[in-house]
């Protein structure tokens, strides 16, 4: 007959209420640490991460990071076309590429993104926008260098269509959503 064959394992009602209390704690430290960590909405309550929704989430960051960068563009357009630019030729001419070499860096950006398929419909909206900002600041170029009557027509149009589509971003639902 072997030692272990009737043996019995006695765990005193102590270890099992110590027990009990570690379990205890470590459930309410893990509570408390998830609670602290757990990213919350504008009112406070908790938002659940699935990866769909944090995938729409980063997104919805980058898109707002490229309205921006939107706006700086437009108003860097207005600057080169402004009257109050002061400077020589080749100054507005370095201006006026810088500002060509954003809107490319920014439609390459938008283009290349990783886009999740509940902003479908937004990403061709920013994407076209993107576009249209792209297209104004190579005319802006264009006219730089040879500033005629009918470019700066179209550019004032095409800049137009790119605030009206701006605009229409900045006032879409799931844009403004935190």
């Amino acid at each position: 007959m072997s030692l272990y064959d009737n043996a019995e394992i006695e765990i005193s009602k102590e270890r099992i209420k110590c027990i009990g209390i570690i379990l205890l704690a470590a459930v309410i430290l893990f509570a408390v640490i998830g609670w602290l960590t757990s990213p919350q909405d504008e009112n406070g309550k908790p938002v659940l991460l699935l990866p769909e929704v944090k995938a729409f989430e980063d997104y919805r960051r980058s898109a707002r990071s490229w309205l921006e960068q939107m706006t700086l563009l437009d108003s860097e357009i207005a600057g080169v076309l402004g009257e109050q630019v002061s400077g020589d030729l080749f100054t507005r001419s370095r201006q006026a590429q810088q500002m060509l070499q954003r809107a490319v860096n920014l439609a390459n950006e938008i283009d290349q993104a990783k886009v999740p398929a509940a902003a479908a419909g937004i990403h061709d909206q920013i994407s076209a926008t993107g576009l249209f900002y792209l297209d104004v600041a190579r005319l802006t170029m264009r006219w730089v260098g040879a500033p005629e009557e009918p470019t700066r027509e179209s550019i004032n149009e095409k800049l137009e269509q790119s605030r009206n589509g701006r605009s229409a971003l900045q006032e879409n639902q799931w844009m403004r959503t935190p």
